[in-house]
């Protein structure tokens, strides 16, 4: 007896498979949407990850039920949102928005009558940082958000140029920017200088306001030059990080910051992290949530860093765009490649854009690349303790025996005795000899290191080059904690 197969019943791709009447439109993982099902689904993803973290502790009850349509209690903070103009960052403004996740501040008053909702923050700020002063090609788009955002009333807008991360005055131009009173205001005017040609990295003290007549665009664009063009978007992107959190640790009872990071950034964030040595804070980085510990301050509650759109790749962020009316606004292309100058290897100038080119063309036959690499990597776990010494650079937990691991795997130049740092009366506890390579990360230790293959054509003629006030911050702490360390060395119990 001939057994026949069974029929499988195809589904009609004209019509939505979601409600099943209206004509599909858009193709998204081999399943057809009207435009109500895309943006249903869409934003069912969106909760899905949002949620929860929003949410009180539900003792016995489901995940599902802490991912469910049901809001969030009002959250006691507000909210600061990175807005990078691309589409996932527009995005999750518009989500937010939209929803009335974010409510008017001030003494607003929601009118349920006419179908208004509690917002979850009552406040909303949006950051936006732009890189056209200190890299090639870039065009500055500052005025055209500020004024896309204040159609938006009762959003608060900071804009700020990345160079403004050398600025003396800084944490003063915010709280002005906030409303802040500053007068007493303390402002920065030691920095540490680094010599990248030594593999050491020597430390010295140098004022804030050195070399004489530099700009802040003169020192950004020189600390650019003086590191290999493959190792500027790493740095560039620490950069971007430290000032959004320089500008929510500043601004008046901030409780949750909102990345726009969707998962086609974080699939290419997880394969370029893995090949430039980041495997160790990965699992911290690749996060949908990630409570700040180690950089909290006293006089705040912590930060709740959020990923909302960790579930919806670039593509559908961008239908969502074009569907609202934001596709012509939005720019995707940091242009981060170019750096100052041109690679001299070539179109790719980095692994994070040949990471990005690979996995967009395998999508292309392969949809299911994206989520196959997110999967992989929800899995890792980090290994070390999150509360421990952090590298000054990328903010996150100093891996053990980094300098061990570079001097293994890299290519560099024999080592050779580098210059004694002087002392500063304000800097006590630095000893006669410091040196930034110990202090590092190894993905930051590689960015900083040139290898010997470095063409010295490429690297700035300047011995010192001053680091941006927040690494000399974070460079710093650790010291001052070595020095005490040492001090109480002989009553530690092993």
């Amino acid at each position: 007896m001939r057994i026949g197969r069974k029929q499988v019943r195809r589904a009609d791709k004209s019509k939505c498979q979601k409600c099943l009447l209206l004509k599909s439109m858009y193709i998204i993982r081999n399943i057809t949407f009207c435009r109500s099902c895309f943006e249903q689904a869409l934003f069912a993803r969106f909760m899905k990850t949002l949620h929860p973290p929003l949410k009180p502790s539900l003792d016995g009850k489901s995940k599902s039920t802490a991912s469910s349509g049901y809001r969030p209690p009002q959250q006691l903070g507000s909210a600061v949102v990175a807005l990078s103009t691309g589409c996932g960052s527009t995005a999750l403004l518009d989500f937010l928005l939209s929803r009335h996740y974010i409510g008017k501040g001030g003494d607003y008053t929601v009118d349920k009558t006419k179908g208004e909702k509690e917002p979850i923050w009552r406040k909303g700020w949006v950051v936006y940082v732009d890189f056209a002063n200190v890299l090639d090609g870039v065009d500055s788009r500052m005025e055209e958000v500020k004024e896309w955002v204040e159609t938006n009333k009762g959003l608060g807008y900071i804009g700020i140029s990345a160079e403004e991360i050398y600025d003396a005055t800084l944490v003063k131009k915010l709280k002005k920017m906030a409303g802040i009173d500053s007068a007493d205001e303390y402002e920065v005017d030691e920095t540490f200088a680094v010599d990248f040609k030594n593999p050491l990295l020597p430390l010295v003290i140098s004022p804030l306001d050195m070399p004489p007549g530099a700009t802040p665009v003169d020192k950004f664009r020189t600390l650019l030059s003086s590191l290999s063009s493959a190792s500027r978007p790493q740095l560039l992107s620490h950069v971007l990080s430290a000032i959004i959190a320089l500008v929510a640790r500043i601004l008046p009872s901030i409780s949750h910051v909102l990345l726009g990071e969707t998962s086609t950034r974080q699939a290419q964030r997880l394969i370029a992290g893995t090949a430039l040595g980041r495997g160790w804070q990965l699992p911290l980085e690749i996060s949908a949530v990630q409570f700040e510990t180690s950089l909290s301050e006293a006089s705040t509650n912590g930060l709740t860093w959020l990923k909302p759109m960790k579930d919806i790749t670039t593509k559908e962020a961008a239908i969502y765009c074009h569907l609202k009316g934001l596709s012509m606004w939005t720019r995707n292309g940091r242009m981060w490649e170019t750096g100052i100058g041109k690679s001299s290897r070539g179109k790719v100038g980095s692994l994070e854009q040949l990471t990005e080119d690979f996995i967009a063309s395998l999508s292309v036959t392969h949809p299911s690349t994206v989520s196959t690499i997110n999967r992989t990597g929800d899995k890792l776990v980090f290994p070390g303790e999150k509360n421990g010494p952090c590298c000054p650079v990328c903010q996150m937990p100093v891996d053990p025996s980094a300098l061990e691991w570079k001097s293994r795997t890299a290519l560099t130049s024999l080592t050779t005795k580098s210059k004694s740092v002087s002392g500063s009366s304000t800097k006590s506890f630095i000893k006669s000899r410091a040196n930034l390579n110990s202090l590092l990360c190894y993905s930051c230790l590689t960015t900083f290191t040139l290898s010997a293959t470095t063409p010295k054509s490429t690297v700035q003629e300047s011995s010192q080059i001053p680091l941006p006030p927040w690494i000399s911050i974070g460079v710093a702490k650790r010291l001052e904690g070595r020095a005490l360390r040492d001090e109480i060395k002989d009553y530690i119990i092993e």
